[in-house]
């Protein structure tokens, strides 16, 4: 039996819909980001003129970051939101949230359509290559997401290694599953609760996601549960992305984070969030 949702809609359209940037010619891609990095050392400066911090994010990743339809209107909120907006505030403008696939994020910010990123996305060497990251902000781990009645059939992660399994795309989850279980079948898609629909659907015999939105997926799904078994896949170190030679603008968003970590700003933020999402998962 699957629980209602009453305000959480965690599968709503896109409000402010980005799509990622196609490449039309290699010239053109490179150009831009060549012009992107030459600019993004007044990054700083530019948001201050603008009055505006644009932040991209993926909007299905509770309690980071996910639409509440509350008195019929349509908001992203969550955790990663109210790390954004005390950046804004901080820089003395306003915030504004661009929702998109979460594999459209970094072509966004290469190509300057949008200012900083903040996804849950972890700093991966590969990443690196394309964008600057601030110090880590939030760390966890990995769990995998089951039907209740394959409990006895999924008990440890060598029983997954001829499975189906489903993830996001361009995570480091995808990553470590198409590494892990070459034998597998994988499903790679662009929002995590097409994912779980996969899998309450039988499409999909499991899912390898972050533990804590995780956990809100299963509350809304009573045929799910979390597998008995620890995944062998690093933790989860989520940080904020800018574009290339952040300059002035990475340095004063990181330090602006580390004090709200450091503070224990960011575990409020979270707990509050999280708290959220539950109130709102009706019964």
């Amino acid at each position: 039996m699957k629980k209602g949702l009453l305000k959480l809609a965690l599968g709503a359209m896109s409000i402010l819909a980005l799509a990622a940037c196609g490449n039309t010619s290699e010239t053109s891609d490179s150009s831009a980001i060549d012009s992107a990095a030459t600019t993004t050392t007044d990054k700083l400066q530019e948001i201050k003129d603008s009055g505006k911090l644009v932040m991209g994010t993926s909007a299905d990743y509770p309690p980071y970051e996910w639409h509440l339809i509350k008195d019929g209107k349509d908001e992203i909120i969550g955790f990663d939101i109210d790390i954004a907006q005390a950046i804004a505030d901080e820089l003395g403008v306003e915030l504004e949230v661009k929702d998109m696939d979460f594999d459209g994020l970094i072509p966004a910010l290469t190509t300057g359509k949008i200012d900083i990123i903040i996804a849950g996305m972890n700093a991966t060497e590969e990443r690196k290559q394309s964008v600057d990251f601030t110090d880590v902000y939030y760390t966890q781990t990995d769990i995998v997401v089951i039907r209740k009645e394959d409990a006895d059939k999924f008990t440890s992660e060598d029983s997954l290694k001829t499975a189906k399994l489903a993830t996001q795309k361009a995570t480091v989850q995808e990553t470590y599953l198409l590494e892990a279980f070459p034998d597998a079948e994988i499903q790679s898609v662009p929002k995590w609760n097409t994912a779980i629909m996969s899998l309450t659907t039988g499409k999909v015999d499991a899912v390898m996601m972050v533990d804590t939105v995780a956990k809100q997926f299963i509350a809304q799904n009573d045929d799910l549960m979390v597998a008995n078994f620890d995944i062998n896949s690093t933790p989860n170190a989520a940080a904020i992305a800018v574009a290339k030679n952040g300059g002035d603008f990475l340095e004063t968003v990181n330090n602006i984070v580390n004090e709200m970590k450091e503070s224990g700003k960011i575990e409020e933020l979270y707990q509050l969030n999280d708290q959220i999402v539950t109130d709102n998962t009706a019964e």
